[in-house]
């Protein structure tokens, strides 16, 4: 049994040197015995709380792991998370069932359990199968590195009873904490496919917007040790507003652009609103709005019709996109803030980063409260009735949105359960994970975030703001306006940028379109296996392409924002079309090739475009 352990302990460190750490460092257990099974198969015997449990079948092990895998999804799947190593009888089962290409992450709250079962048990050959990642009670951040860059498009999961039994809690919370990182990187997908084109024109469009306006950093860390309360639109908001109206002069009042109106109609005027979206429906909000003290913190990538409808100052956050920092660079800092998918998680970052301190949530319900996805009197809320007819009404309406994904049952914050949904629970990861003494979420009602300090309005008492909070907002803004001169000058940077990068654009497009060109001829080649001389001069004239996009500095990293997508999809793993999964991996990577050239090439004709509106508007 010794030789079991030391052959297998080198393998793991040669393969897994953070296994092996931890391994190390668990040392020898006594909880954990191995016994002989009916078969004279070795399985683990733990002793817990005086009660004795096995892991696996006292009788027959391997024909126990023969049918759990009988009942797994085998057909086409990339990737299988298995919860529990155990002896590994289910994990050696399932290396037998799956290609050659497939990724087995197996995820093992006890390393004295993995211990126990290397040295009672050969399992070399199963430590040396490449497919195999195993990883001892991992936290958040190592499954989303071990899963970066695997193809997560058709997963399935393998529960291993016995070592689910062990701690039930543990292991759903392991489940949840992958579906939740699976849908966000189809969100990612979703989300870079529908707007990444959109981001890319807005900013063009906003460039005057963006120069003339002062950053939202100018009131970064200027409210120290002053409350904020910030309003969400849940449907749960409007329980919250007299809270709100009785600590205007005592808290920093946030809002985000969907609970603008209903903070409004109740004759609230938020210190500050917060509005980051590209669509169009975003800009509606302040629609028939009238001048205000609000100071509206606007992203560079929100539609250009919103500075033409906010009526008030606006001050602009900086550019979140590495790639479109060329511009910030010009025009000087904006400043930061983190983005969580949710204007909530912006608008909480905002609160942050200007020195408050509670930061109180209201309306963040992250939940269908009632069965409504919005609270009374939001614009969203306000179409729903718009588009009312007597075959579709409200009631309707918010059983297709409470019905578009799967519901999540989660603890509430009144009742014992809330429903939400796989999107809603992405930001609800988010704010649990910001780990933060002083957010407190004061919702009425709603989906209770873990970690959070939850409290009732009437718990929280704030004191009087030492000095009025909107002539210091004032005062801020006034002494960090842009003049003219000022705004023009960089203007005039900006533009002499885009004429180069103009011409850069113009001679690159003929490049990458005889690129494609090669890529398509270099799939037709591989998929007949005809590996002749002219493989080799498509290959020679594909690696000077690469070389000329890498010389073009000014412009490589526009490009590379507008085909995010294509880079996210090939890099991730995920096909380009159904018959991926039946093709050679040589003509995979030259089908992934052409696809990148005609991203590139979509992304250079594009960019051609934009830089020209941003002539346009700068030159006017």
């Amino acid at each position: 049994m010794k030789s079991f352990f030391e052959e297998s302990i080198l393998k793991i460190k040669n393969n897994n040197p953070v296994l092996f750490s931890i391994l190390q460092k668990a040392g020898e257990s006594d909880k954990v015995t191995a016994i002989d099974s009916k078969t004279g198969d070795k399985i683990p015997l733990l002793e817990i709380d005086n009660k004795k449990i096995l892991i696996h079948s006292r009788f027959d092990p391997a024909k126990e792991a023969a049918r759990l895998i009988a009942e797994t999804n085998l057909l086409n799947i990339d990737l299988f998370i298995v919860f529990g190593f155990g002896f590994a009888y289910h994990i050696e089962e399932l290396t037998k069932k799956i290609g050659p290409d497939s990724t087995v992450l197996v995820l093992e709250k006890d390393p004295a359990i993995i211990r126990e079962a290397i040295s009672s048990r050969n399992l070399t050959a199963l430590l040396s199968d490449e497919r195999i990642k195993i990883i001892a009670d991992p936290d958040e951040e190592k499954i989303a590195e071990m899963m970066k860059g695997r193809s997560s498009h058709r997963v399935s999961m393998v529960i291993q009873r016995g070592s689910f039994q062990l701690d039930p809690a543990y292991y759903s919370n392991l489940n949840r904490i992958i579906k939740s990182y699976l849908s966000t990187k189809e969100v990612n997908i979703a989300t870079l496919s529908r707007f990444e084109k959109t981001w890319a024109s807005n900013i063009a469009r906003n460039i005057p917007e963006f120069i003339r306006h002062p950053g939202a950093n100018i009131f970064y860390d200027r409210f120290k040790d002053i409350p904020a309360i910030v309003a969400g639109a849940g449907p749960s908001l409007t329980s919250s507003i007299d809270f709100i109206k009785s600590n205007i002069d005592k808290a920093v009042i946030i809002c985000v652009d969907t609970s603008y109106r209903i903070l409004r109609w109740h004759g609230i005027v938020p210190h500050f609103c917060i509005t980051v979206d590209p669509q169009v429906i975003n800009a509606r909000y302040f629609e028939g709005d009238v001048k205000s003290e609000t100071v509206y913190i606007t992203d560079p990538t929100v539609h250009p019709s919103s500075f033409r409808l906010i009526k008030g100052d606006i001050a602009s956050v900086g550019m979140v996109f590495d790639m479109m920092k060329w511009i910030e660079k010009i025009a000087g800092e904006k400043g930061e803030l983190a983005y969580g998918g949710s204007v909530m998680t912006n608008a909480y970052d905002f609160a942050k980063r200007i020195g408050s301190s509670p930061v109180v949530l209201v309306g963040q319900d992250l939940a269908f409260t009632g069965g409504l996805a919005h609270a009374r009197g939001a614009y969203l809320d306000e179409e729903v009735f718009l588009y009312s007819n007597r075959f579709y009404n409200a009631q309707m309406k918010n059983r297709l949105q409470l019905s578009a994904l799967p519901k999540i049952r989660v603890n509430g914050i009144r009742a014992q359960e809330a429903y939400t949904n796989q999107k809603l629970m992405i930001f609800l990861s988010w704010f649990e994970k910001r780990n933060d003494p002083d957010l407190v979420n004061a919702s009425f009602n709603g989906a209770y975030i873990k970690g959070v300090k939850h409290s009732s309005s009437e718990e929280l008492i704030f004191k009087q703001a030492e000095k009025d909070i909107f002539k210091l907002i004032h005062e801020v803004y006034s002494a960090n306006e842009i003049k003219p001169e000022v705004s023009a000058a960089i203007g005039k940077s900006l533009l002499a940028k885009c004429a180069v990068m103009r011409d850069e654009l113009n001679s690159l497009s003929e490049t990458v379109k005889r690129a494609v060109a090669l890529s398509g001829e270099l799939v037709e080649l591989v998929k007949k296996n005809n590996k002749n001389s002219k493989l080799d001069y498509i290959l020679k004239k594909l690696s000077e392409t690469d070389k000329i996009l890498n010389s073009k500095t000014g412009i490589k990293e526009m490009i590379g924002f507008t085909v995010q997508r294509v880079i996210h999809t090939i890099t991730e793993g995920y096909e380009i079309d159904s018959e991926d999964d039946t093709i050679s991996k040589e003509e995979l990577v030259a089908k992934r090739s052409r696809f990148l050239y005609e991203g590139i090439l979509e992304g250079t004709e594009f960019n051609r475009k934009i830089v020209d509106k941003m002539i346009k508007l700068l030159e006017f």
